[in-house]
Parts: C-alpha cells; structure tokens; sequence
C-alpha cells in the first residue's frame, strides 16, 4: 500500500473518530452545558462590542425591503389565519370568557384619563365628526321630527284648529289630507327652515360638545360604559358575526398588506425607524443594548434549555445531525494540507 493510501485510510479513521466525539457533543445534556459555560464568555465579550460591528442600518434595510416587501407572501398565511381565528372564535373558552378577565376595571380607567388628555385631539375629532355629511343628515332628520311631532301634538296648536285632537289620534296622515295646505305648507317651512339653520345648529353643535362637556362628564360617560360591559362574554360581543365575516376580514387584511408594504408611507416608515435604532445603539457597546431589552445569558439558557433536547434528539434519531457533521468535516480530512500533515507523521 502506498503512502497515499495509507494517508488516505488514516485521515477516514480520523473523520470517523471525529463524528463520533462530535455526535456525542450533540448529546442535549452537553450541549446545554457547554452553551451554559460559553454563554458566559461570549455575553462578557460582547459587552465591550459594538453594534456596527456585525450589522449595519444599511443591511437591516436591505433584509426589510427584500424578504417584507418584495418577496411574494404564500396565500397560505391569510389561509392559515382565518381558520386559526374562526377556530379561536368558535371555542367555548373564548364565547366563556368576560371581557373582565382580558382587561380589568384599573387599566381601563388608565387607558380612559390618557385618553382624556388628548384635548386638542378630542376637539379635533369631534369638529370633523360634525362636519361629515352624514352628521348633518342625522341632525337635520331629528330636528325635523321633534318640531313637527310637536306641532302636530302640542296643545296650544290643536286649539287653534278645533277638530284636530280626534284627528291626530287617527294619524298625521289623516291630518294631513283634511288640511293638506296647512300640514303641506307646515312641512315645507320646517324643512326650509331647518335647511337654513343647519351651519348654524352644526356650529352650536360643535361650541356644546367642546366647551360643555366637561372631563368629569366624559370619564362618567366611559366608567358607565364600562359598566354595561364587563361582565358581558366575548361571545356576546361577536353575535352575527359567523366563520364566513372572520375570513373575508382577514383576507381583506392580506390584501391590504399586500399594497400597503409596498407604498412610499411603508418605506420612509421602516427606515426611519431603523436609522432611529442604529442612532441610539449602533456606536455604543452592545451591553447597553443588552441591558436595554434584558437579554441576559440566564434568560438566553431558558430557551436553548426549552428548545435544544428535542430538536437535537429528532435530528440525531433521524440520522440528519450525523450526515451534517460528516458533510461538514469531510472537506478538510480530504484537504491536501490534512493529507500531507498524516503523511508527514507516518
């Protein structure tokens, strides 16, 4: 046998050997020792290390702008998400559960004195309110039916007419046909009238709702609210709501994603964020970073710790760890330095 081959044979022992240390290294109980032991060294490294140094804005960007908004999302998800939903929506657990138990009393009543400060933007938002068309529509009908309900009901009215009160115990209409040019006429300067004071009655509207009603009366309003609610089941909550109204929301909300990840609104807004984060920690030592979001190496072991046996026992069991450590390896005991160092020992 040549000194090649004898070369060739000593460096096969020599993978062989060294699979076998390596899958024996992969046992769960090791590795988490060793990740343990190492966790320690590497964190106490990276203390001292900058951000910058393994990633910058740039290629963050990058990832962002490839794998969210250029790369085609499976249908799957959308599909996925609405029967997980439907799933969710339709167990007894959740039609069980009060929205008590998801939010309580103290929190909401923070969430609502937050929300009460926002004076200006409360102003705001009740001024546009009151000047959608619809708005108009609902005080122009309101107005319109309390002036003639009590018109046509007052007493003070059914005196000037005699015969109208038995009339209107059979109906307006009939009132109306007996005296079509009165109630004809009566209508139509309620309308013109209402018509002509409608800037005015939205104005009124919006000084009332801005000056009269005061923090007290709105906190009042949501601790009432509040009140009816508590104890009511999400299940009550979602009442006419069936599987089909949950699918059709979740794929009206893939379709949206799907134009809005692509709109300029998207980008400025990932990557003012990102250059935001790289400001504030990409010259600094990434202990601050760290320490920031609590990563610590007892908090990092809880996860190898949860996730590491079994995923490690399916791919030794499946053969799959062994054949990528020997993929592995095999480059450098068949690499003509490994080669000629086994030579030069024999």
């Amino acid at each position: 046998m040549t000194e090649e081959n004898n070369g060739h044979k000593l460096a096969d022992q020599l993978l062989a050997l060294h699979i076998q240390h390596e899958l024996a290294e992969f046992n769960p109980d090791k590795l988490i020792v060793w990740a343990r032991n190492e966790s320690e060294v590497l964190f106490e490294w990276l203390q001292t290390t900058q951000l910058n140094q393994f990633v910058t804005a740039k290629h963050i960007k990058t990832v962002i702008k490839t794998h969210v908004v250029e790369d085609e999302i499976p249908g799957a998800i959308a599909e996925i998400a609405g029967e997980a939903a439907t799933r969710l929506f339709n167990s007894t657990k959740h039609k069980k559960t009060t929205l008590t138990n998801i939010i309580s009393r103290n929190e909401y009543d923070r969430f609502v004195d937050k929300l009460i400060e926002l004076k200006e933007q409360r102003q705001r938002g009740l001024d546009r309110v009151i000047d959608l068309p619809l708005y108009g529509d609902l005080i122009s009908g309101i107005v319109y039916q309390a002036i003639t309900r009590y018109i046509y009901e007052s007493n003070v009215f059914s005196k000037k007419v005699p015969g109208i009160s038995s009339m209107l115990k059979i109906s307006k209409n009939v009132f109306n046909k007996a005296v079509p040019k009165l109630g004809s006429g009566i209508e139509e300067s309620i309308k013109s009238y209402i018509t002509d004071s409608l800037e005015l009655i939205l104005e009124e509207s919006k000084l009332f709702l801005n000056e009269s009603v005061t923090d007290e009366q709105l906190k009042a309003s949501a601790m009432d609210l509040w009140d009816m609610l508590e104890n009511k089941t999400l299940g009550e909550f979602q009442e006419g709501m069936d599987s089909l109204d949950l699918s059709e929301f979740v794929a009206l909300g893939y379709e949206f994603w799907q134009q809005f990840r692509k709109s300029g609104y998207f980008k400025d807004a990932y990557e003012t964020i990102v250059d935001y984060f790289f400001k504030k920690y990409g010259s600094n030592e990434l202990g601050i970073l760290l320490e920031d979001f609590m990563i610590t190496p007892e908090r990092t072991m809880k996860v190898v710790e949860l996730f590491a046996p079994l995923a490690l026992n399916t791919l030794n069991e499946s053969g799959q760890l062994e054949g990528l450590i020997k993929r592995r390896l095999t480059a450098f005991y068949n690499s003509k330095a490994a080669l000629t160092c086994i030579n030069d020992f024999e």
